[in-house]
């Protein structure tokens, strides 16, 4: 039987919304608030693609947790790593460009809430 609620799935959730509040240098909120003090619209652009990043990863995650291990190759510390490496390149390749379009979205939205406070 699958079990999806386990330590390492914690542990996971844990690192994931840790890497959503700070990216590499600055958090989500801070890139948002520079790119609307500055009107850069291709720092919102790129923040927002960076959220659809970390949720993709997010979800990827969840799905590989709900597979059931067989045992023909033995788990380890190294694999686990690999693994979580190879899932996160998979969501930053999956954001680019369109993406699931959430980041599009999101950007939309805030592209519209910034032009709202210029006419304000």
């Amino acid at each position: 039987m699958i079990n999806p609620i386990n330590s390492d799935y914690n542990i996971q959730m844990k690192m994931a919304v840790d890497k959503a509040k700070v990216t590499e240098t600055e958090s989500f909120e801070e890139m948002l608030k520079k790119a609307a003090k500055e009107k850069d619209k291709e720092k919102l652009r790129e923040a927002c693609r960076d959220l659809e990043s970390i949720f993709l990863n997010i979800m990827f995650k969840s799905m590989r947790n709900t597979v059931e291990k067989s045992g023909l190759i033995e788990e380890s510390f190294a694999q686990n790593v690999y693994e979580d490496m190879l899932y996160e390149k998979y969501a930053e390749e999956a954001s680019k460009g369109k993406g699931l379009g959430l980041g599009e979205m999101l950007y939309q939205q805030l592209v519209r809430n910034l032009n709202n406070e210029e006419e304000v």
